[in-house]
């Protein structure tokens, strides 16, 4: 293969093709089987086999979401692109855990990726990628590169900027590698050299490959895991790949290293599935042992909240519909590995790994890249960069937001265009301007908006109209549309003080202290207009360290002392900063207080649907709730 597509060279036997597959997806099946119970637990923990399974393997987000790529691949292609991933979010996957949740929100809004996973999201350096890695590792067989390059696709819908990110290429590539090299020092060093040395998913598998190696026991390791690298979020991904590669390090054979691995504690059913697919694809399904084998058998079970798609029913036809998509991999990515039912298996690695997959880590998760026209993939004739003002695509009623279009023409030849933005009624923005782009040239459009001073909606979309102009007049005209999310208004006050000061805030975290630039300690206030409209069941939450209360229309609803087990979750949170209740429809006045002591203040505003819904779905973010800025003093 070329060191710049990390293709090799080769022949890939179809029977071992099969074997790896399958066993990997079995491995899947078993270690999110036996890690799922137990999931959160931070303590270590002493299990030695599954709970009790009357009905064969237990639902897994960990395999559920990869059905959703496997159905990705086959409806658009091995072109793929995170665009087209988030679609498939929005069509098929109604979860609302942690990252999962923030991200689905905005792709519900309008916000493709990266913006999808970095804005407003307090959880992309979780394990929700990490652990889809193998369908992108099965697709791309002893690619690499190709494996890393579409885990990153795949990771920036909910993770980017974010060590999510870096998990997910790691194992890609490692997982990808499997096909050509089994030795697993060999397979670690290939995995880290498709992340930044310095990332903090990195830093955690050196710091524990160097204890392995001076010989600390495994229980020592853990801690020291958890000392250096730990989190007090338990789905955080360095300490949790470090743990998956423990029990590979120190596990004695399959079951005492997916063992180690879970008994671990934390995000256990991603660590006990990850490396029970990456030892499944390594010694085949035959070398599985029976006894973890028999109990969770050929079955695949999906999650209720993952559907509208044909999904598969048995491993079988998962491995031979994922080999089906693997086929049309390797032949867009112009490998030179042949798939034969004859021939044995001889793939041969480069020396090097190229360093093209760098520019990667070098993407700025806050700028929307895209090729035009829409659904270009190589030789696309423009590339297209928008950038938000403060990274926030957000706006308020009646406020003003920058925007920056760079555009580069791909092309050998000269281009002449029109550049133009079309509005929302009673928005204002910038007249158009016309430009001449020479082959290679990039020029950057400056360009301000103002929203309308009644904003209804929770998103409005956008489109930069792009008139291509030939021989001084109009040849074609390409739209292409991008978002800007409605902000909630609150009134914010201080310490003592009666006058409040107005504030359009971008998404859940609201920062009462820095918004009107305070560092006295006491209670800060927040009021907003909660605008609902329809009678219906809703969960509002707070999540906070420090002391906390939410009023409702005068009432207080909640009165948390503070906990340390917080989190700003859809779905969870600490004990009394939650609560389900009946809101009717129209206005309805909600205010929050926070206690401030020396350090600065931690708060989110959580508004979610509660968690028994009609259908498949539950604690999703709410829209449709809008919070607008009420009248001042």
């Amino acid at each position: 293969m070329s060191t710049e597509t990390g293709i090799l060279t080769g022949i890939l036997n179809e029977q071992d093709y099969y074997r790896i597959v399958y066993g990997g997806w079995l491995g899947k099946n078993i270690g999110g089987t036996l890690g799922a119970p137990v999931e959160g637990r931070k303590e270590l923990l002493q299990l030695d086999f599954y709970p009790e399974l009357p009905d064969g393997p237990l639902e897994n987000d960990d395999l559920d979401l990869q059905l959703v790529w496997l159905h990705a691949l086959e409806q658009y292609g091995p072109g793929i692109t995170a665009r087209q991933l988030a679609r498939e979010w929005v069509d098929h996957i109604f979860f609302p855990f942690d990252e999962y949740g923030y991200a689905l929100t905005n792709m519900r809004r309008g916000l493709m990726p990266p913006l999808a996973g970095s804005f407003n999201n307090p959880f992309n350096n979780c394990m929700g990628s990490p652990i889809r890695s193998e369908i992108w590792a099965m697709v791309a067989p002893g690619m690499p590169e190709v494996a890393a390059r579409y885990a990153y696709e795949d990771a920036i819908t909910d993770h980017a900027g974010g060590e999510g990110v870096y998990g997910e290429m790691f194992f890609a590539a490692l997982e990808s590698a499997v096909f050509f090299e089994k030795d697993r020092d060999a397979l670690i060093a290939i995995g880290m050299k498709f992340i930044p040395a310095d990332c903090r998913t990195a830093l955690a598998v050196t710091d524990l490959l160097r204890w392995h190696r001076e010989g600390r026991d495994w229980l020592t390791a853990r801690e020291l895991i958890l000392l250096h690298h730990g989190h007090p979020n338990f789905t955080d991904a360095p300490q949790n790949i470090a743990f998956t590669l423990l029990g590979w390090l120190y596990g004695e054979d399959f079951e005492d290293a997916i063992l180690k691995a879970v008994n671990c504690g934390y995000d256990t059913d991603c660590t006990a599935a990850t490396l029970a697919s990456i030892l499944g694809m390594i010694i085949g399904p035959e070398g599985l042992p029976a006894k973890w084998v028999d109990p969770v058998g050929n079955r695949v079970v999906v999650s209720p909240p993952i559907n509208g798609f044909p999904h598969p029913a048995t491993l079988d036809e998962l491995t031979r519909r994922t080999i089906a998509v693997g086929k049309q991999v390797l032949a867009h990515a112009g490998s030179r590995i042949s798939v034969l039912p004859e021939a044995a298996t001889r793939l041969i690695p480069e020396e090097e790994v190229g360093d093209s997959f760098k520019e990667l880590w070098r993407r700025d998760p806050n700028v929307d890249i895209r090729l035009l026209p829409e659904g270009s993939q190589k030789h696309a004739l423009l590339q297209l960069e928008i950038r938000y003002e403060d990274n926030d695509p957000s706006i308020g009623a009646g406020c003003r937001k920058e925007l920056e279009f760079t555009i580069t023409n791909r092309t050998d030849v000269s281009l002449n265009f029109r550049l133009a933005l079309q509005l929302p009624q009673e928005w204002q923005g910038p007249d158009g301007e016309t430009i001449t782009l020479a082959a290679g040239e990039t020029h950057i459009w400056e360009a301000a908006v103002t929203a309308s001073s009644g904003l209804k909606e929770s998103a409005y979309p956008l489109q930069l109209q792009l008139t291509r102009l030939h021989n001084h007049v109009e040849w074609a005209v390409f739209h292409t549309s991008f978002t800007l999310v409605r902000g909630q208004g609150w009134r914010v006050s201080g310490p003592g003080s009666s006058e409040s000061q107005p504030l359009w805030n971008s998404g859940n975290r609201l920062l009462l202290d820095e918004a009107i630039a305070s560092e006295s300690e006491g209670w800060y206030l927040g009021r907003t207009i909660l605008r609902n409209p329809l009678d219906r069941k809703v969960c509002l939450a707070v999540a906070a360290p420090g002391a906390v209360r939410l009023k409702l229309d005068g009432k207080t609803i909640l009165d948390s002392p503070g906990a340390e087990d917080w989190l700003p979750s859809y779905h969870r949170g600490a004990e009394g900063q939650r609560i389900e209740l009946l809101l009717t429809a129209g206005d309805h006045q909600l205010e929050v207080e926070a206690l401030r002591g020396e350090q600065p203040l931690e708060l989110y505003v959580l508004l979610v649907a509660p968690t028994e819904t009609e259908e498949p779905g539950f604690c999703y973010n709410l829209n449709d709730l809008l919070l607008d800025l009420p009248a001042g003093e």
